[in-house]
């Protein structure tokens, strides 16, 4: 099918004035016939006259009814201004006027099959939101050129009553939205300039005008006529041109004195914005006159620029100084940002409180400012992040040593109030040195490095390189890859069978996740947990992760087979509100036995242990999961966090487990390991089983359960083994 609904409708309403007039020729009914050839017609007097009267006409309902006249006069006995009212397949027309015998009134609907039954003789066709209506269209008749030309000149005028509706419309509402902003201007009491490289004019409003005691006659200065009036310590940023926030959409307020017109000298407080995103793009300011209150305007400004929790820069006045620092930046006079962070310091605020947590950051900027060298600007950034910045940097070792002074400096203990003895505060930071590229550029580079310091143990200071983008790519690819397998049904569980040391019986099996990458294959979680821990969607893999174990434990029940079922839940999907819910819910909806489940909670959990976690916990035991601790002794050497929660079993990490036989060390930490999860009553489980010696140290020990590759690597649910292993997985 080709053309528009609105070809095929003119199509169709032509055929059915072609059949009418065709059968009013049967019935010998007067049909406007034309027996002579087509003549060329030059423009004639009628011609010009009607020419000349559409022009004239004022509206569209005028230039209609004209238009109508005009074939009237034609010779057409029976002529309809039609409009499109209903696009279907039973296409709807509104009769506007008519002339001629046997018309319908305006306002009546037609049909194809009305058109047929009234034969007209000419049909003027408004067609909505058509470029060039009004159509004129003659069918069934022979048309001659004078229609053709009444036609084009109708739809011409057309075009132009309407393209002056359009520019009235769009004057009003350019005039309106002009009036409003005046009016808003008006009542702020502020005066607004322009500056234009083009032209070099600024030109001023009459509200700045009279603020400057300017006549309206005087003419807009130029750059430099307007700078000099200006005092000379204030010149630079008020022109818009020297600030460079103007070229980065957006500004911090300043502050700035102003002669005007009488020799009195006036305070301002100015902000100025492009108008365009290029470098060359006009600038606007708006002008407030803060003259009578200067000590008030004073502490707006500082209001405006400072940080109100720590009195430090905020982040506009530190982009409007790194972009000022980067202009003039040199690869050996280069420029250093240091961006800080404090660890864990939401476990704070959760543990101790906001009003401890806001005393810490307050002592946190005291520290850094007296740490920070001279002309570097030091800033807060928002939460527990601070930001230092270091002009004139030759060597960026020198710049990582000045950062681990200040995070030796944090690190010194300080006295808080409301709590009884010295805090201890880590922190950790990143440092990016560039001359080129713009700030975010920088910030992007820092924020990397500080991602490195974290992810490095905490309490370390990072110097970004170029290696440190590609692990941000690697980042995003993970990060696209578990977002396209939780969307693509990507996602996959392996088991991996859990033995009992004292009878050889499989007793468990844990759910390991895999994500099939359809270019890199099978993935492991090393490959993908810890981008989707660091983006947060390991709450959407540790609820699809425990569907699967929840349906296979059904399959399992209706087969006979009683295991149970272990895996991994995240921090921060114990933390989500929904979590608990949701897990209820399934359980219900399954039929699983909450006793079947053994849910695995790493050290940190227990650590940041906040009040929906332990919400989540105290859920999992109501069903009758039990929760354990996984990767025991890889993480804090404080074991205070065992008593937080009542824990069912503990699994210790396979980084103890393979050294013994070969380390006598190794076998003594295992097993008061093991002596330890007994004294708190908790099952213990030895991981990274390979070898037999090692299972049989471990049952000498007490160990109670084992998994490995001595007793089976990770497989789908079908080819898990079931029962007690066979004479060769013995000790």
């Amino acid at each position: 099918m080709s053309g528009s609904p609105a070809a095929s409708a003119t199509r169709r309403a032509r055929r059915a004035l072609e059949r009418a007039a065709a059968s009013a020729s049967e019935r010998h009914e007067p049909v406007l016939e034309v027996t002579a050839p087509p003549q060329v017609l030059d423009p004639g007097p009628d011609l010009l006259r009607a020419q000349r009267r559409l022009a004239e006409s004022q509206d569209l309902a005028a230039l209609a009814e004209e238009l109508v006249a005009e074939v009237h006069r034609c010779g057409h006995q029976r002529v309809l201004l039609l409009e499109t009212v209903a696009r279907s397949r039973h296409r709807e027309l509104e009769v506007l006027t008519a002339r001629g015998d046997l018309c319908p009134a305006p306002g009546h609907r037609l049909t194809g099959g009305d058109l047929t039954r009234m034969a007209p003789t000419a049909v003027v066709e408004l067609v909505p939101g058509h470029p060039r209506a009004p159509r004129l269209a003659v069918w069934g008749t022979v048309a001659g050129s004078t229609l053709e030309v009444l036609a084009s000149a109708g739809g011409a005028v057309w075009r132009a009553l309407v393209a002056t509706e359009e520019a009235r419309r769009a004057a009003r509402e350019a005039t309106g939205a002009q009036l409003l902003l005046s009016g808003a201007l008006r009542l702020a009491g502020l005066g607004s300039w322009s500056w234009d490289p083009a032209t070099g004019v600024v030109r001023l409003d009459d509200r700045l005008r009279r603020m400057l005691g300017l006549c309206p006659t005087d003419p807009d200065p130029d750059l430099e006529t307007w700078r000099s009036g200006i005092h000379p310590d204030d010149r630079g940023p008020f022109t818009g041109v020297e600030d460079p926030a103007a070229h980065v959409g957006t500004s911090a307020p300043y502050p700035f004195r102003v002669t005007s017109a009488d020799g009195t000298e006036r305070t301002f407080l100015g902000m100025s914005v492009p108008l365009a995103t290029t470098s060359s793009s006009a600038v606007q300011g708006l002008v407030l006159d803060v003259s009578a209150g200067e000590k008030s305007t004073g502490e707006l400004v500082r209001l405006a620029q400072c940080d109100s929790l720590t009195g430090l820069a905020n982040r506009s006045v530190m982009d409007l100084r790194l972009v000022e620092a980067l202009e003039t930046a040199t690869p050996t006079d280069a420029v250093a940002l240091v961006l800080l962070d404090l660890d864990r310091f939401k476990l704070v605020n959760d543990t101790l409180g906001h009003q401890i947590g806001d005393a810490l950051l307050r002592q946190v900027a005291v520290r850094l400012q007296d740490a920070v060298p001279p002309g570097a600007v030091l800033a807060r950034l928002g939460g527990d992040e601070f930001v230092v910045m270091v002009p004139g940097v030759d060597r960026p070792e020198a710049v990582s040593i000045m950062a681990r002074d200040l995070l030796r400096r944090l690190r010194a203990p300080m006295m808080l109030p409301g709590l009884p003895e010295p805090f201890v505060c880590t922190s950790s930071a990143g440092i990016a040195v560039g001359h080129s590229g713009t700030a975010d550029d920088l910030f992007r580079s820092a924020d990397m490095a500080l991602y490195r310091a974290k992810d490095g143990g905490r309490d370390r200071v990072a110097l970004y390189d170029s290696a440190m983008r590609h692990e941000a790519q690697a980042r995003r690819d993970a990060e696209h890859r578990v977002r396209r397998a939780l969307r693509t049904d990507g996602l996959r569980v392996v088991w991996q069978p859990i033995v009992s040391l004292s009878d050889h019986e499989i007793v468990a099996a844990e759910a390991l996740v895999r994500l099939e990458d359809p270019v890199e294959g099978l993935l492991e979680p090393k490959e993908f947990v810890d981008t989707a821990e660091d983006t947060g969607l390991i709450v959407d893999v540790d609820t699809w992760v425990l569907g699967e174990v929840l349906r296979q434990l059904r399959e399992w029940r209706r087969a006979g087979v009683g295991l149970q079922v272990s895996f991994n839940v995240s921090g921060k999907t114990l933390e989500h509100p929904s979590f608990a819910h949701r897990l209820a819910h399934s359980v219900e909806s399954t039929g699983a036995s909450g006793s079947s489940l053994l849910a695995e909670v790493t050290e940190r959990t227990l650590i940041d242990l906040s009040s929906s976690t332990r919400a989540s916990l105290g859920e999992l035991r109501s069903i009758g999961a039990r929760v354990g601790l996984d990767d025991f002794g890889t993480g804090y050497s404080s074991l205070s966090y065992l008593d937080r929660f009542p824990l069912s079993f503990l699994k210790i990490d396979m980084s103890f487990v393979r050294p013994l036989g070969t380390s006598d060390r190794a076998e003594a930490v295992v097993r008061a390991l093991i002596s330890l999860a007994h004294a708190h009553g908790m099952v213990v489980t030895a991981e990274g089983v390979e070898t037999e010696l090692q299972a049989a140290m471990l049952r000498d020990m007490g160990c109670d359960r084992a998994q490995g590759y001595l007793f089976g690597r990770p497989v789908v649910a079908a080819a898990l083994p079931q029962g007690v292993l066979g004479p060769r997985f013995r000790p």
